[in-house]
């Protein structure tokens, strides 16, 4: 299959990647739409992901239909589209956007009610009424760190509570975990970020891939995205 990606950054991109290759194998051709390979102006994070939704139908000759088809280079069987679901309380997440979504912020648990917003926010970017078949929308929530942490550490207490797709920030948030010596210190930290080494994670992405289906089991998002990959790969056939 042909398979373009939008996502936030290069780190997301390879766990995605990995994990269709858990979920469809074979002979696949990937396309790193955004951001690419070689940065442009579209930049990294969210707003990248933004910026390059708006360009399906600011550009001239440009659309999301002619993209997914071969108007624009190879049709795409698949198009991943991702954004973590923490960006729904940026205060300019919808700047540009004649109806915004209202409460994109919903309780959480269960994190389904604001990643279902988010789909709606995308929707919004792209202004579109509905996805066509050969895309699908991959938010981790809060970030893809939570299917990282939950493929490394399922036994972790922390991959027990009911809450455990809720955390933004601070000690209980995967991510701020990786940091820690006591688990690897797999990522690390920088003036209150938290940096995601490109090199650790392409060692990390196919352990991700491979206890998958535990992933599955923790993160309900992980469990959304595999179904929607099954169901986009069944178009395809």
């Amino acid at each position: 299959m042909n398979i373009g990606t939008v996502v936030e950054g290069p780190t997301d991109r390879l766990v995605l990647q990995a994990v269709i290759e858990r979920l469809c194998p074979g002979d696949h051709r990937y396309f790193p739409l955004q951001p690419p390979t070689t940065m442009g102006e579209t930049g990294t994070g969210w707003k990248g992901v933004r910026r390059w939704c708006h360009e399906t139908w600011q550009r001239k000759g440009a659309s999301l239909d002619k993209m997914l088809s071969s108007g624009t280079g190879p049709a795409l069987d698949i198009l991943v589209i991702h954004v973590d679901a923490d960006i729904a309380t940026e205060p300019d997440l919808q700047e540009g956007t004649d109806e915004p979504v209202l409460n994109v912020q919903q309780p959480c648990p269960p994190a389904e009610a604001t990643a279902n917003q988010l789909r709606r926010v995308v929707l919004r970017w792209l202004q579109r009424d509905g996805f066509p078949p050969q895309v699908l929308v991959a938010i981790p929530a809060q970030d893809t760190e939570n299917w990282t942490f939950a493929a490394l550490f399922p036994g972790d207490e922390l991959c027990a509570r009911k809450d455990y797709e809720c955390a933004r920030q601070g000690r209980d948030h995967p991510g701020y975990r990786l940091t820690l010596k006591k688990y690897g210190k797999l990522l690390a930290r920088s003036g209150g970020q938290i940096k995601k080494p490109v090199a650790n994670y392409r060692g990390i992405a196919p352990r991700v891939a491979g206890t998958w289906d535990t992933v599955r089991r923790i993160c309900s998002q992980a469990d959304r995205f595999s179904h929607d990959v099954f169901e986009a790969a069944k178009e395809d056939v």
